[in-house]
């Protein structure tokens, strides 16, 4: 018997264009979301805020940020993964929460002391931007699972999707999601052999 995480990865491609008007319901989103909620982060920090887009302008404007590629302009639903690079301060309100929690009700000194020798202000925001990307592989494999078709797209005009977005000083988009019914049937994957 094949695992069901297994079949889930075979299954998911990249969606090029989605059927129009055939929408992702609540339910799916709030299951796709769980799924990046639970993802990993380093030092348990989750830099990352979803935010799902399904009301049909604020779509026409993630998808021209997107360079209205096409399965930004069809896409029936959006979730824009957002880093939080101005949380990520060692000192910062945020980091203490989540430094709090990651330590279970143990001293919380070794984590800060690792990621002190760690924290750099100049590559932060990079970091916190490849975190997202363990959220949004968490999403795409949920989609896969639902029977949903999902792209990401990191081709964007980060100032247009931050303004799409409304996103406040200190957070950078990393990563949109685009999600629907695909109106294509997969192509052939092609990957390099395991060996």
């Amino acid at each position: 018997m094949q695992p069901a995480v297994l079949d889930a990865i075979q299954q998911r491609y990249a969606c090029r264009r989605f059927v129009m008007d055939r929408p992702v319901s609540a339910g799916e989103l709030t299951v796709l979301l769980e799924s990046g909620r639970l993802a990993p982060s380093a030092f348990g920090l989750e830099p990352w805020r979803f935010i799902t887009v399904t009301v049909a302008a604020e779509r026409t404007a993630i998808a021209h940020a997107c360079y209205d590629q096409p399965a930004a302009a069809t896409a029936a639903a959006f979730i824009a993964i957002v880093a939080l690079d101005g949380a990520l301060d060692p000192d910062s309100d945020y980091v203490r929460a989540q430094f709090k929690a990651e330590a279970r009700g143990e001293d919380p000194a070794p984590i800060y002391e690792a990621y002190r020798a760690f924290y750099r202000v100049g590559s932060m925001a990079e970091w916190a931007r490849g975190q997202c990307n363990f959220a949004a592989a968490h999403m795409l494999l949920q989609a896969a699972h639902l029977g949903l078709g999902s792209c990401p797209i990191g081709g964007f005009d980060a100032a247009a999707l931050a303004a799409a977005l409304m996103l406040p000083p200190g957070e950078t988009p990393a990563l949109v999601i685009a999600l629907g019914h695909c109106a294509d049937a997969a192509s052939q994957r092609v990957r390099k052999p395991l060996a």
